[in-house]
């Protein structure tokens, strides 16, 4: 059994921070962690959205680790689950959009 996961982490950074928090993730080599995927600055509650792909231990160190770093007020985490599959069904959409416009 594939224990892959991909994750989201949400980090919220003391305010003015920011370029310190993203100057320490930098120092520590996270940025080129294979088990992160990227790590985007973004508006709204939270400051990062990091994105990790890996097994459930190797991504809940990362996530230990990086709730230990300065300036960081709060994080939440989100791991998708998949009901169905997308592509296929978006496949099937098409498929029934393109009928409907034939008649």
């Amino acid at each position: 059994m594939d224990d892959t996961n991909h994750v989201y982490m949400l980090v919220a950074i003391q305010p003015g921070k920011e370029q310190d928090f993203a100057d320490k993730v930098m120092s520590l080599g996270l940025i080129r962690d294979p088990l992160v995927d990227k790590i985007d600055f973004v508006h709204g509650s939270f400051d990062f959205v990091i994105t990790f792909n890996g097994t459930t231990n190797e991504i809940d160190a990362r996530i230990l680790k990086i709730r230990l770093l300065p300036y960081v007020l709060r994080t939440e985490t989100l791991i998708p689950f998949q009901l169905f599959k997308w592509r296929e069904r978006v496949q099937k959409a098409k498929v029934v959009s393109r009928g409907k416009k034939g008649k």
